[in-house]
């Protein structure tokens, strides 16, 4: 197994988030707030095993479609992998080295994902604590802005990853 250690943590992830959602959502309230405004108070609401179901969904389903997709799309269907470069990192020669990369890449925004769902199901059962139902904002943000900085970390070392060969960035500089 080319990344052991990232599909363990994966794994890993997946089994402690179906677990936190499992464990944790038989108590909360039969009608459950699960969607929010912007001041943070509930304007939607789901039935407890519909919340559960969604939520599996979300932190299980989501991040397993995603590695999926990743990994295996290049493989099954190549010319539909957006890539900078495609032609260049699907060559014959580079083309397995391509496959593993996308793995870990794939493997690394799951790991993402799934403790992003686990955060949101963290913030919902405590908006549900309270009577109104009501959202922190300020968890919550700090929450996206920590997975948007993160996700976008992770796109541009992917681009930097599958940028032009090095030794044709070093040829455009001595030029």
């Amino acid at each position: 197994m080319r990344h052991g250690p990232l599909v363990a943590l994966f794994v890993i992830l997946l089994m402690v988030a179906v677990s936190f959602v499992v464990g944790t959502s038989g108590a909360l309230p039969e009608r459950v707030a699960s969607h929010f405004d912007a001041t943070g108070l509930a304007n939607g609401y789901m039935t407890r095993d519909g919340y559960r179901l969604f939520m599996l969904a979300f932190s299980l389903g989501f991040p397993l479609l995603m590695v999926a997709l990743i990994s295996w799309l290049p493989r099954l269907a190549p010319g539909l992998t957006n890539i900078p470069n495609r032609a260049y990192w699907f060559a014959p020669e580079r083309r397995e080295t391509t496959f593993a990369t996308l793995e870990a890449y794939a493997l690394q925004l799951g790991c993402l994902l799934t403790v992003m769902a686990g955060g949101v199901h963290w913030l919902v059962i405590r908006a549900n604590g309270v009577a109104p139902p009501r959202l922190e904002n300020a968890p919550f943000l700090a929450l996206l802005g920590a997975f948007l900085a993160v996700l976008t970390l992770w796109i541009v070392m992917l681009l930097r990853r599958f940028r032009k060969t090095p030794y044709s960035n070093l040829r455009s500089r001595q030029q």
